[in-house]
C-alpha cells in the first residue's frame, strides 16, 4: 500500500514539474515578448515549487523551463548561445531562498513573520543572483532581435566608464531584487491555493473513503447475523436453531 502511494506521488510530482516548467516558459513570452515589461518573471513557478517540494524538485522543474527554451532558441536563432549556463543563477536563487523558508512553521506564527521572511528571501537571492548572472554575462552575451526590455536597463551602465562584468551586475541589481519580490510573494499565494486545494481533495477523499468503508462494515454485520443463525441476533431473540 505504501509503495502505491509512494508512487502515485512521485507521479503527481513529476507531471507538476513538468506543467509547471512550461508555465514558466509562457509567462516569459507573455511578460517579455509581448508586454515588454523590463523584468524577467520566469521563475514565479520554480519557486513555487521549491515551496512545496524543495530544492531538488524546483531545480529539475528549472531544468524543463530551460530544456523549452534551449529547444526555441535553436529554432529562431539556430543556436542555444549557451543560455543553460543560466542554471547556475537558478540553483543560486534556490538555495538561497531555501534557507530562509526550509522552516515552513514561520509562516503560520504571524503576518509580519511571513512578510520578513519573504522580503528577507527576495532581497538576498536577488543580490546574489546578481553577482553570479553577471559573471554569466562575462562569458556569454547573447543580443536577440527584439531587444528585450529588461536587457536596454541591465545593460545601461555599460559604457568607458564601466566595465562588461560591473554594468552587468550594478545593472542586474535593481532588475532582480523587483523580480525575486513579485515572484516570491507570487510562488508563495500558489503555494497557499496548491495547499488548500490538496488539503481540501483529501478531504472530501478522506470522507468517502470513510463513509464506504463503514459501509462495508455494516453490511458485513448484516450478512453475518442475516445468515448465522447460530449468531447472537437470532439467539437473543429467542428464535431456535432448526439446523
Amino acid at each position: 500500500m505504501n509503495e502505491k502511494k509512494s508512487l502515485k506521488q512521485i507521479i503527481e510530482i513529476a507531471l507538476l514539474v513538468i506543467v509547471f516548467g512550461c508555465i514558466d516558459f509562457l509567462a516569459v513570452l507573455l511578460f517579455q515578448d509581448i508586454l515588454d515589461i523590463p523584468l524577467f518573471l520566469d521563475t514565479i513557478f520554480m519557486t513555487a515549487t521549491l515551496f512545496l517540494f524543495g530544492p531538488v524538485v524546483a531545480f529539475l522543474e528549472y531544468l524543463v523551463y530551460m530544456g523549452i527554451s534551449c529547444i526555441r532558441m535553436k529554432v529562431s536563432y539556430g543556436s542555444v548561445h549557451m543560455i543553460y549556463l543560466y542554471s547556475v543563477s537558478a540553483l543560486t536563487i534556490i538555495l538561497i531562498t531555501w534557507l530562509f523558508i526550509r522552516r515552513k512553521d514561520s509562516f503560520k506564527k504571524s503576518v509580519n513573520r511571513t512578510f520578513l521572511i519573504l522580503v528577507s528571501a527576495a532581497i538576498f537571492s536577488g543580490l546574489a543572483c546578481s553577482i553570479v548572472s553577471g559573471f554569466v554575462n562575462s562569458f556569454i552575451y547573447f543580443k536577440n532581435g527584439n531587444d528585450l526590455a529588461y536587457d536596454r536597463v541591465i545593460f545601461a551602465f555599460n559604457g568607458e566608464q564601466f566595465g562588461f562584468l560591473a554594468s552587468a551586475i550594478l545593472g542586474r541589481i535593481p532588475v532582480t531584487i523587483l523580480d525575486r519580490i513579485i515572484t516570491t510573494f507570487a510562488a508563495f499565494g500558489i503555494f497557499n491555493l496548491y495547499s488548500k486545494i490538496k488539503t481540501s481533495i483529501q478531504k472530501i477523499g478522506g470522507g468517502g473513503y470513510s463513509f464506504l468503508w463503514k459501509l462495508r462494515i455494516n453490511y458485513e454485520k448484516t450478512s453475518l447475523h442475516l445468515f448465522d443463525f447460530d449468531g447472537p441476533l437470532l439467539m437473543q431473540s429467542g428464535e431456535k436453531n432448526f439446523f
